[in-house]
C-alpha cells in the first residue's frame, strides 16, 4: 500500500477528510502554509469572490492559488504542464473531460471511497466518476439543462404554460410557426433538427439519446464501449428513435417544421423574441438576462419522454480531481474536501447561480424561482463518459448532417457514429 493509499485510508473512514487533514496539518505552531494550485474554468472573478466569502482565505495551514483556464484549451495546457514537472495540484473539470484526463488524475480507490457514502452524497450523475476501482473526483456544482420560455409569445397563444413531454412539441411548433410571403422562417417555436445555429446540439440530443433508453456509452467487462447502436431489447432502438425525432423538426416537409441553418444562434433568435421556447444551461441565465433585459422570462424543467415514465434531464457536472503531479498529496486531499464540503459547496453554488452537486444541499430548495428549477434540474440531471469531449462532438455533428443532408439513413449514421466513438475510446 503506497503512502498516498495509507493517507486517503486514515481520512476517508468517517468522511471529514477535510476536518481530519487540516487538523494534522495544523498541528504544531512550526507548520509551514501549504499552497495549493487549482486550476478550473471558473472565472478569476467568481472564485476569488468564493474564496474570500467562504473563509477558505483565512485558513492558515493551506492556501488555495486559483488560474482560469479556458474549456478548449485546458486538455492540452494540462498536458503541457505536466510535461515539464508543472501543473496544478487540483483541477475542476466538467465530466465531459474526465475520461480523457483520467491517467494525469489521482484515482481515490474504493477502499477509501466507499460507494454506499458516495452515492448517498452526490447526485446520480456522480457515479460516472466511479469506476470498479475507485472515484476519478468529487462532484462539486451542476449545470443542467433548462427550458427557457418567452412568457408573452405563449400568452398570444392563450396558452399558460409551455409542453411537459416531447410529443407535445407538435402542436406547439406549428402553433407557433411564423412565415414570411417567400417562406422564411420569422418566428419559431423553439431550435431542434441542426447543428451550425444550435451550439447545444450535442447536449441535447444526448439528452433524447439518455430519456430514449440509452447510455450512449457504457462499461463492458471493466471496458468503456460505445453502446451508441444497441437496441436493449426494446421495440425500437433508442439511438434511431431520438435521433429521427431531433432530426425532423429541419425538415421543411413536415407540419412542425421549426428551424433551419439561415436562422440566427438560437439563443440569440430567443432573446430576439423570434422563438417560443430555448433549450440552454442554467450558466446560460445571466447572458439571456443580459442581452434582453425586458423579456418576459419563464423557466422550466426540459420535456420529458412519455414512454420511459422517468424524469431526466442532461447535466454537465463539475467535479474536483486531484492531479497525480501534486507536490503534496496530503494537503491537495483537504483542499479538495474543503471545497466540496457542505459549506463551501454552497457557497460556491451560490456565487455562481448553479446547483451543487451534494444531495444535502439540494434537499434544501432555495426561494428563488430559477434556481429553485435547477435545483430539482441537478437531481434529475444525468450524463456520460465522453471519451474526448471536441471530438465526440465532431461525431455527433456528422451523424445529425448525415441524416438532415439526406447523406445517410438514420441507422446508417448512429452505426458510423457508434463506430467512431469506439475508435476514439480505443486510441
Amino acid at each position: 500500500m503506497s503512502k498516498f493509499q495509507i493517507i486517503l485510508l486514515s481520512v476517508f473512514g468517517i468522511f471529514i477528510v477535510a476536518a481530519v487533514l487540516l487538523f494534522s496539518l495544523s498541528r504544531g505552531s512550526d507548520q509551514t502554509n501549504a499552497k495549493i494550485v487549482v486550476w478550473g474554468s471558473i472565472p478569476t472573478y467568481d472564485f476569488d469572490n468564493f474564496l474570500n466569502t467562504s473563509g477558505i482565505t483565512e485558513n492558515k495551514t493551506i492556501s488555495i492559488d486559483y488560474v482560469e483556464k479556458s474549456k478548449d484549451s485546458f486538455d492540452t495546457q494540462l498536458t503541457e504542464a505536466l510535461a515539464v514537472g508543472g501543473g496544478p495540484d487540483l483541477v475542476i473539470l466538467p465530466v465531459s473531460k474526465i475520461w480523457k484526463n483520467r491517467n494525469k488524475l489521482i484515482l481515490i480507490p474504493k477502499e477509501s471511497v466507499s460507494p454506499q457514502v458516495f452515492t448517498q452524497t452526490f447526485i446520480e450523475e456522480g457515479e460516472l466518476l466511479m469506476t470498479d476501482a475507485g472515484a476519478y473526483a468529487l462532484p462539486i456544482l451542476v449545470d443542467p439543462l433548462v427550458l427557457y420560455w418567452n412568457r408573452d409569445i405563449f400568452s398570444g397563444e392563450a396558452l399558460v404554460a409551455p409542453p411537459v413531454y416531447w410529443d407535445e412539441i407538435y402542436s406547439y411548433a406549428e402553433r407557433f410557426l411564423k412565415k414570411d410571403n417567400a417562406g422564411n422562417i420569422q418566428q419559431s417555436a423553439i431550435a431542434l433538427g441542426e447543428t451550425k445555429n444550435i451550439p447545444n446540439a450535442k447536449s441535447i440530443l444526448s439528452l433524447l439519446l439518455l430519456q430514449a433508453g440509452t447510455d450512449i456509452t457504457g462499461f463492458v467487462g471493466g471496458e468503456l464501449r460505445s453502446v451508441l447502436g444497441q437496441g436493449f431489447n426494446l421495440p425500437l432502438v433508442p439511438s434511431h428513435a431520438a435521433l429521427d425525432f431531433y432530426t425532423q423538426f429541419s425538415n421543411p416537409a413536415k407540419p412542425f417544421y421549426s428551424w433551419n441553418q439561415s436562422l440566427l444562434s438560437a439563443q440569440t433568435t430567443f432573446t430576439s423574441g423570434d422563438s417560443a421556447m430555448y433549450l440552454g444551461f442554467a450558466s446560460e441565465l445571466p447572458l439571456i438576462k443580459a442581452k434582453s433585459p425586458t423579456l418576459n422570462l419563464g423557466i422550466s424543467k426540459v420535456l420529458q419522454s412519455r414512454v420511459s415514465g422517468k424524469t431526466i434531464t442532461f447535466g454537465d457536472m463539475y467535479a474536483v480531481a486531484i492531479v497525480r503531479n501534486t507536490r503534496n498529496p496530503q494537503a491537495s486531499l483537504a483542499g479538495a474536501f474543503s471545497l466540496i464540503s457542505k459549506e463551501n459547496a454552497l457557497e460556491l453554488s451560490k456565487i455562481m447561480g448553479l446547483a451543487p452537486a451534494r444531495r444535502d444541499l439540494l434537499a434544501e430548495k432555495p426561494t428563488d424561482e430559477s434556481l429553485s428549477v435547477f435545483y430539482d434540474a441537478a437531481i434529475q440531471s444525468r450524463g456520460w463518459v465522453d471519451p474526448d469531449d471536441r471530438r465526440s462532438s465532431e461525431i455527433f455533428i456528422d451523424m445529425i448532417e448525415a441524416v438532415t443532408s439526406g447523406r445517410a439513413r438514420t441507422q446508417e449514421a448512429v452505426n458510423k457514429a457508434n463506430d467512431e466513438l469506439e475508435a476514439l475510446i480505443n486510441q
